[in-house]
């Protein structure tokens, strides 16, 4: 075994050589000078240049064993002596390169802590002085406000539930859609006791227009229901008053006398005829079937819905065929005046009553989404703590951080302590590092570097809070 040189291939070699110099180089970058750890970690850096070269040699021993047996010379007796030689460098290796490694964590962390001279052992002790008082106020305080706002929650929700119940019982009382129903069906009862002439007249000509209107928009006429004849002849009323526009909208007083429409130039859409598919109420049509658009289809749909809801019935198409019919029916419950229609004023009236019914059923829905509106908002205001909010994470971080004080203080001690011993003993030759204390240490220094700040800063922030 002797008679041979154990030579490393020279690829490996190199590969070496550079692997170490690049660790050596990387160890030493980045320290800091003004640092007071700064010779026990050239120390360490000299511990770990020694760990290298250790592992170098046993690296080169475990290539040479290695050649040695490969050679198929070599004689059967000396294979196990090689073998547990091999196996001894292994361990070496490993040892060392595992080593190094935590000696170059320690030089890491030693390089990170900051240099703070502000905080000691007393200077922390200090800063955690009457943090668990100022955490047990906070909390009491950040209860209160809890306490303070469940109470105010319960109220609002109180408060709008029995808003909710009076808009609820007025919109029961008034009970739009029974008292449009009854009043539209004695509109058209000429039996009705009580009645005047004049509605004794619209209660047998309305009939006509309503019988007109059903099958000029295709609506099936349903005697026994009493719905559909009080919405029929709700839909008769409005193609009433859109036939006499002039009237009903206010302007003939405003017009010219030559600026009054003949009979022939009125309809169920209220505007001249031969206008009708140029205007803004009919989208297109097929043959004699106008369909309506959506200004149309509003002025006679959408008080309907308002009264019937989902019951409703809408119109979406006008049949041609059946103008002459309505107009002869309009005609029937009108005067002539001067050559010019004049609409009688019961059917005006009475379409009056219903828009005022529709007004105040309009003014209680509006009351409602008020209602929830407001209560939503108000909700989401309280749910808001704006600067009560900071009390919460104060008192919290200083409950946590009151409690884990005597352990931060303990591990604080601990580690100066052990560093300060590190530091001393680094500058003799047979000392042995505790690379994994000293990393250790240095992460427990700089938490408590930094939660030195923070604990000073939460115990202002909790100071201010609660002054009265």
């Amino acid at each position: 075994m002797t008679s041979k040189a154990i030579l490393l291939p020279p690829a490996l070699a190199a590969s070496i050589t550079a692997t170490l110099v690049l660790a050596l180089s990387s160890s030493l970058a980045g320290a800091d000078p003004g640092s007071n750890y700064r010779p026990l970690i050239e120390s360490l850096n000299n511990k770990k240049r020694h760990a290298l070269s250790e592992a170098e040699e046993a690296q080169l021993l475990i290539a040479g064993y290695q050649e040695f047996l490969a050679d198929p010379e070599l004689n059967s007796d000396e294979r196990p002596e090689l073998r547990k030689s091999l196996i001894k460098e292994r361990a070496r290796y490993k040892e060392h390169r595992a080593q190094a490694g935590r000696i170059q964590v320690a030089i890491r962390e030693l390089q990170r802590l900051p240099n703070d001279q502000h905080v000691t052992l007393s200077s922390l002790q200090e800063a955690y002085t009457g943090l668990d008082l100022l955490a047990t106020r906070g909390k009491a305080a950040w209860d209160e406000v809890l306490e303070n706002r469940e109470r105010f929650v319960k109220n609002l929700e109180r408060e709008h539930e029995e808003h909710m119940r009076n808009a609820q019982s007025a919109l029961r009382k008034l009970d739009a859609k029974e008292q449009t129903t009854r009043l539209l069906l004695n509109a058209v009862n000429p039996d009705v006791r009580d009645s005047s002439d004049g509605e004794f007249f619209v209660a047998l000509k309305l009939p006509a227009i309503r019988s007109a209107v059903e099958r000029g928009f295709r609506i099936t006429s349903d005697p026994k229901d009493p719905k559909r004849q009080a919405q029929t002849t709700l839909i008769a009323l409005i193609a009433y008053s859109q036939y006499f526009w002039d009237h009903y909208g206010g302007a003939r007083t405003l017009l010219t006398e030559e600026e009054f429409p003949s009979d022939r130039r009125r309809n169920i859409f209220g505007v001249p005829d031969g206008k009708v598919l140029a205007s803004d109420m009919i989208s297109h049509n097929n043959s004699h079937f106008y369909y309506l658009a959506p200004k149309a289809r509003e002025s006679f749909n959408a008080r309907l819905e308002m009264i019937w809801n989902e019951e409703a019935v809408t119109v979406t198409t006008w049949n041609q065929k059946y103008d002459g019919q309505f107009v002869q029916a309009c005609k029937g419950l009108a005067t002539v005046s001067d050559e010019y229609l004049v609409p009688n004023p019961q059917v005006f009236a009475l379409l009056e009553k219903i828009e005022l019914l529709l007004n105040e059923l309009d003014s209680v829905h509006k009351s409602i989404e008020h209602l929830d509106s407001s209560y939503e908002q108000q909700l989401a205001k309280a749910k808001q703590f704006g600067e009560e909010a900071r009390l919460s994470s104060a008192h919290y971080n200083a409950e946590i951080w009151s409690r884990e004080s005597k352990q931060l203080l303990r591990g604080f001690e601990k580690s100066t302590t052990l560093l300060s011993q590190q530091l001393k003993a680094s500058s003799e030759s047979a000392w042995n590092p505790n690379a994994r204390g000293i990393s250790t240490s240095a992460l427990i220094i700089a938490k408590a570097q930094k939660r030195f700040y923070a604990v000073r800063k939460v115990k202002t922030e909790l100071r201010k809070l609660l002054a009265p």
